[in-house]
This record gives C-alpha cells, sequence and structure tokens, in this order.
C-alpha cells in the first residue's frame, strides 16, 4: 500500500470515479506543504481489479511552483490510485490513501414500440460492452421507474454471447405509459451499468 499512518496525505481531486471505457480521468490536487514542495517528485500509483491486486506506478511528474500536480488516465477497468511523494533529504514521504475510480459497461436499449397498444407484448434488447461473463448469475434486468423517480425491477433474462459484446432480449406485456432502463450488475472487473431511459406511451 502506498500510503501509511505515518504518511501525511497530499491533497487529491477525481474529475469523475465513475467513468464510460475509454473515457479520461484528471486526476488534481496540492502536495501538503505547498509552494515548499515545488518541484518535488509526484508518482501516480495504480491497483487494478481483480482485487487486492499489486500496486505500481503509473505515471510520474513534478509539482509545479505552488506544489500542485496534474495527471489524465483512462482506466481499462476498476482500480484504485494513490499519489506519492517520495522523500527527499529535506522532506518526508507524502502519500494519499487509495481511492477507486470504477469503470461501469456500456448497455444500448432498444424497443420494438414506444406507443404500444394497452397489453400489448413488447421487446426490449440491446447490446452489453465490455461483454459480460455469461453464467446463471448473468442477467440484465428491465426497470420500471416510479413517481419517485427510483427504478425498479420488472423482469430479468439471461445475458447471451455475441462475439465481443453480450446480448439480451427482454418481453414484458405493458398496461399503461412508463419510463424505462436495462440494468447489469458489477462484475470482477467492472462496475454495474445502465442503459439511457426511454419512455413507452401506451394507447388504447
Amino acid at each position: 500500500m502506498p500510503a501509511s499512518a505515518q504518511d501525511p496525505s497530499p491533497l487529491v481531486n477525481f474529475s469523475v470515479r465513475n467513468v464510460l471505457p475509454g473515457a479520461p480521468v484528471a486526476v488534481t490536487g496540492t502536495l501538503v506543504n505547498g509552494a515548499a514542495d515545488a518541484g518535488r517528485q509526484v508518482q501516480l500509483y495504480e491497483r487494478r481489479a481483480p482485487f487486492p491486486g499489486t500496486w505500481a506506478v503509473l505515471q510520474e511528474a513534478t509539482a509545479g511552483a505552488d506544489g500542485s500536480y496534474s495527471f489524465s488516465v483512462v482506466p481499462v477497468r476498476k482500480a484504485y490510485y494513490s499519489i506519492v511523494a517520495p522523500a527527499t533529504a529535506t522532506a518526508g514521504r507524502e502519500a494519499s490513501p487509495g481511492l477507486l475510480v470504477t469503470v461501469r459497461r456500456k448497455v444500448s436499449i432498444k424497443v420494438s414500440d414506444r406507443t404500444p397498444r394497452k397489453n400489448q407484448l413488447l421487446r426490449f434488447s440491446g447490446f452489453i460492452s465490455p461483454s459480460y461473463p455469461v453464467g446463471p448469475g448473468a442477467v440484465a434486468t428491465l426497470q420500471r421507474r416510479d413517481k419517485n423517480g427510483a427504478f425498479n425491477n420488472v423482469k430479468a433474462a439471461l445475458l447471451k454471447a455475441a462475439g465481443q459484446f453480450t446480448s439480451y432480449r427482454v418481453r414484458v406485456r405493458v398496461k399503461s405509459a412508463g419510463v424505462y432502463r436495462v440494468a447489469v450488475p458489477s462484475s470482477t472487473y467492472y462496475g454495474s451499468g445502465a442503459s439511457v431511459a426511454v419512455v413507452v406511451r401506451v394507447h388504447r
């Protein structure tokens, strides 16, 4: 672990901590002593899933005149990040605790009819990327938004392999208008993901 109980922790900010694959994350902050830490070496450590995993130096930089630093990373899967300023002849070591950045799966959604008749059978289908490990517990869940804005489970369907992706197909009968989405759970390497919400307007 880069940080220990004796190490003072620099300020660390993340531009975002839950991203889709390929999205950059800015890691910025200031070392503990501000301008007094100008010119110090700064290291960005990463510990990737599967956890517990091992820490490794991902990037290195030099602190600015005010002790600030900046890194840009593109996480490939769940990972913890820590900022470390190694000890020098005149200053002690600084290290932040590991902070998690989650990479979530992208879920597409297609509805067979967005203006169905009452009690019509609808098909919700789409793809998940990166692919999800297929097995008994690998499901996509259709959810409906309630009046309080929360999404509740409607029906789940097993995922199927589809080349570089994973596919799903859920069929339900709808009785009234609603807002729906499809969600997939987290896994060893990625966080949970959900599609955009789609509106279904039912008519008689």
